[in-house]
């Protein structure tokens, strides 16, 4: 009986003893958090801002690269388009627009170009996607097909698409673009 009391002590010992040095290894592991956050805290202070001045070289209506003139939900679950670029040149106008995917699964996107065309509200005109002398759409197209573009869009991997249009009137300052599966980006404001 005596030698069990002896081995119970034993074991109570080894079991606090085991309990202790947890307890301290916590108490080291929160100081060191402790002296983390005192550093963080003195961190310096950020530089000031730039001083951004007036450009003359770009015109008023261009978009900064990276941004964009128009930016929409479409029907495409999670799929946002941009208009990056709307630029008459000559006899044409170019669209640009940039599909990007928001969410979290790959996403099927596909514009047939026979549904994309340009409104002049005021003027009363429809503008449809111009085609080659082969009856193929001048516009970003998916290979070996001649009339659509259509891609699987990761998430936050934009594509960017371009549609050729007749231009419009030097006088029309301002037109109305469709696009499939998209609501119309009204008033786009026209690059010369």
């Amino acid at each position: 009986m005596k030698r069990t009391l002896v081995i119970l002590a034993a074991m109570l010992l080894v079991t606090f003893c085991t309990k202790r040095e947890s307890v301290s290894t916590s108490t080291v592991s929160t100081t060191s958090t402790e002296a983390t956050t005192t550093t963080a805290v003195a961190a310096p202070a950020p530089p000031p801002p730039t001083v951004v001045t007036e450009s003359t070289s770009a015109p008023a209506a261009a978009a900064p690269a990276g941004s964009s003139i128009a930016s929409q939900d479409t029907n495409w679950p999670n799929i946002t388009a941009e208009v990056t670029e709307f630029r008459r040149k000559g006899n044409t106008l170019t669209a640009k627009v940039r599909f990007t995917n928001k969410g979290s699964e790959q996403l099927h996107v596909e514009v047939i170009y026979g549904e994309a065309y340009l409104i002049d509200t005021a003027g009363g005109k429809k503008y449809g996607t111009l085609k080659d002398e082969k009856g193929s759409y001048i516009a970003a197209l998916r290979s070996g097909w001649q009339d659509r573009w259509y891609e699987y869009i990761k998430p936050g991997t934009p594509q960017t698409i371009w549609i050729k249009f007749p231009a419009p009137p030097p006088e029309v300052k301002a037109i109305t673009l469709q696009i499939p599966k998209t609501p119309p980006f009204e008033d786009l404001p026209i690059q010369d």
